[in-house]
């Protein structure tokens, strides 16, 4: 049976042709923005000014070649010297022609990001620079609450896990999964007061409810069953978002770690700016140094948020100079590769070697809306295929995988029946300017997806 075509840029009435036409114009002029304030810091006579304002002028001509459906060209020699550009990009390019505006959107996508990061990487005065640093920090600090919450939280359970039941300890695990799931969307209601009767309480029950009714797929329980035989005593986690997000993901992290559940989590992070959101290994400890500043974060009227900050931030700290939280990268995130790719049959762009890794891990975390598309393909399934189906070798390769999702994009697989047309009929109520399958691509749902790597 011939494999689902990949979602194109010119498929009409899908959130793919909405973000190619619209969102990456906008995007690249958002680049273009935050460059000319980094600009207007420098002394206009010095090499780094005149190689800014040229690098502003490539990023206007990048903004016009999307905007006149430029043909995707290859990489030349010296792009791909400068820039560490991996082949697989100019394999497909030359394979067969592609448009900015009809091409795969998957692929076109990443490829972007390769093309703005080529016209730093070119100057020696930019080569470092994260051109979408501005509002990796800007969102993080906008998120102070939901951050001195959940360290006030943090503080308040640690001292409980030792003596928490097997009931509890699931219970808090679910949470921390939903947490780490919806980042800034979080209901921090889930960890209110973070005492252990709390979370078993009535009104604990009714939270949870709440917050799973939105959550189409869970596989929750699944993966935690794994983890009470794992053997290896390791999880990992493919990151997706700075900031927030990766905070969330350090607070499970945390988690598995004070528990037992495991001795030891790898985080795998981009290695160039990416996604506009996407976390770099600095942007790890940027975030630390965010949380230790007096002024980053308005603390006035939150009176436990220093010592709550300061208690996670030592606790973090802790755990690296053990080893037990290691941040690591690979450019096989940054390919433009699926991940049917992570398989020892993939022996040129690091697909074998990260597979063979992963499976000293007991659960390989995938956090996003990208990885998602990535697991899958980024193809036109059925909404009701099984997830084994959708991600290809991955479901048989030995890796035991758990997908964390809020939908972002057009594709989703596992539902049941009926469940997608039920939404598309909510859609067209509720957004009646909007084509009906948007729901998939609104972030409002989620999908938690496990596999044990065995079908």
């Amino acid at each position: 049976m011939p494999l689902p075509s990949v979602f194109r840029n010119n498929d009409s009435g899908t959130f793919g042709y909405h973000t190619a036409h619209v969102r990456w114009p906008i995007l690249v002029g958002n680049a273009i923005d935050d460059l000319q304030a980094e600009l207007s810091t420098l002394d206009a006579g010095s090499e780094a000014y005149v190689q800014g304002r040229a690098i502003e002028k490539e990023l206007a001509a990048l903004r016009e070649e999307i905007l006149n459906d430029g043909v995707i060209r290859p990489f030349s020699e010296e792009e791909v010297r400068v820039a560490e550009i991996p082949g697989s990009f100019n394999e497909v390019v030359s394979s067969y022609a592609q448009t900015w505006l009809t091409g795969g959107w998957l692929f076109c996508e990443v490829y972007l990001y390769r093309r703005i990061n080529v016209l730093f990487r070119a100057r020696s005065g930019w080569r470092d620079f994260d051109i979408f640093n501005r509002v990796k920090q800007a969102t993080f600090q906008s998120s102070t609450l939901g951050v001195v919450e959940l360290a006030n939280r943090y503080r308040q359970l640690k001292s409980q896990l030792d003596s928490a039941n097997p009931e509890s300890l699931q219970l808090l695990f679910k949470e921390f999964v939903d947490i780490s799931l919806w980042g800034n969307a979080t209901d921090l209601s889930l960890l209110t007061n973070a005492t252990l009767e709390d979370i078993q309480s009535l009104q604990g029950a009714e939270a949870r409810k709440n917050s799973e009714a939105k959550i189409l797929v869970n596989d929750t329980e699944r993966a935690w069953a794994h983890l009470q035989n794992a053997q290896q005593g390791r999880v990992d986690f493919v990151l997706d978002n700075s900031g927030f997000e990766v905070y969330a993901d350090l607070m499970l992290a945390l988690f598995l770690l004070d528990t037992g559940v495991t001795k030891k989590c790898i985080f795998h992070a981009k290695d160039i700016p990416y996604m506009v959101s996407d976390c770099l290994i600095k942007d790890f400890h940027l975030m630390l140094e965010d949380m230790k500043s007096p002024s980053f974060f308005d603390l006035q009227n939150l009176p436990q948020g220093r010592g709550a900050l300061d208690f996670l931030v030592a606790a973090i700290e802790s755990r690296v100079a053990s080893g037990a939280i290691e941040f690591v990268q690979d450019s096989f995130w940054t390919t433009d590769l699926d991940y049917w790719h992570l398989d020892p049959s993939e022996t040129k762009y690091h697909g074998a070697e990260i597979h063979a890794d992963f499976r000293n891990s007991d659960l390989v975390i995938f956090k996003g809306d990208l990885n998602y598309r990535k697991l899958t393909g980024d193809r036109k399934w059925p909404r009701t295929t099984r997830w084994a189906t959708a991600i290809g070798p991955l479901a048989s390769n030995g890796i035991n995988t758990l997908s964390l999702r809020t939908c972002k994009a057009d594709v989703v697989v596992g539902l049941a029946p009926g469940v997608d047309g039920q939404l598309c009929e909510l859609w067209k109520r509720e957004r009646k300017d909007e084509p009906p399958s948007w729901w998939a691509s609104s972030g409002k749902y989620a999908v938690i997806c496990y596999c044990d790597g065995q079908q």
